[in-house]
């Protein structure tokens, strides 16, 4: 595919390496301008089947490139660290599945691999243009940067959240310091038990927390399950409202 780039990056504050997959917009080379970007958890499953969980990937190219959208953006999808991945996308330790490493996941975005996008890719860096999103373990990995960090991520997709993972997690949209970011959260009554009621929670904390209206969307679908298949429906969804 001639608009994805792969690098390998040094994660310095876990003493991992990781790939990253970067889509361009299709205007990349023509347009010569700059652009927001979106940093994205589970990246194999994002762009091709031969790298995706079960052969399904999210066929984010194609909503790019062949459906009209008011925007474009740099796509930046950070591949999960496979047996790594509770531990990184969870802000903090489960006694039973781990986890807890979320912040220095987090500090390797913010510190390391914002900095080399920026300086490789004709980026918009600022918060205004600088997104993140997931879907699982990578929402509930969203919802706490966007929560934690809103000082670099003003735009936040939180698909099908893991927040049965961290329950106490929600609480932070509850007493949030920095400018509130816009969020996308969704999910759907039939793809666990208790998804309904998590984002309830959610959508309470942000009204408690005194996020605007017009700044937040938590919807509950009436059918989807937990896959590539529901997430590849919703991303269109979800970038349109951000962007």
């Amino acid at each position: 595919m001639d608009f994805l780039n792969t690098h390998s990056i040094y994660m310095p504050q876990l003493d991992r390496e990781r790939t990253v997959r970067v889509l361009l917009p299709k205007d990349y080379e023509n347009a010569k301008r700059a652009y927001p970007v979106l940093y994205m958890q589970d990246g194999q499953n994002l762009f091709q089947p031969e790298t995706a969980f079960g052969g399904r990937d999210w066929q984010i190219p194609a909503t790019l490139f062949k459906q009209p959208l008011r925007r474009q953006a740099i796509i930046v999808g950070i591949d999960n660290g496979q047996s790594d991945r509770l531990n990184e996308y969870a802000p903090y330790r489960n006694a039973r599945m781990g986890g807890g490493e979320a912040d220095l996941y987090c500090q390797f975005i913010v510190d390391t691999l914002k900095p080399f996008i920026d300086d490789n890719y004709r980026t918009l860096p600022d918060r205004e243009n600088t997104g993140i999103a997931g879907s699982s373990m990578g929402g509930l990995l969203s919802y706490y940067a966007g929560l934690t960090r809103g000082n670099v991520f003003g735009k936040v997709g939180v698909l099908s959240p893991s927040i049965w993972f961290n329950p106490t997690v929600v609480e932070l949209a509850k007493n949030n310091p920095y400018d509130k970011s816009r969020f996308f959260v969704v999910g759907s009554k039939t793809e666990m038990k208790g998804m309904e009621a998590a984002l309830q929670s959610v959508y309470d904390a942000f009204k408690t927390g005194g996020f605007s209206d017009e700044n937040f969307q938590v919807a509950v679908r009436e059918k989807g399950k937990h896959s590539e298949f529901f997430w590849k429906l919703e991303f269109k969804k979800m970038f349109e409202y951000l962007f």
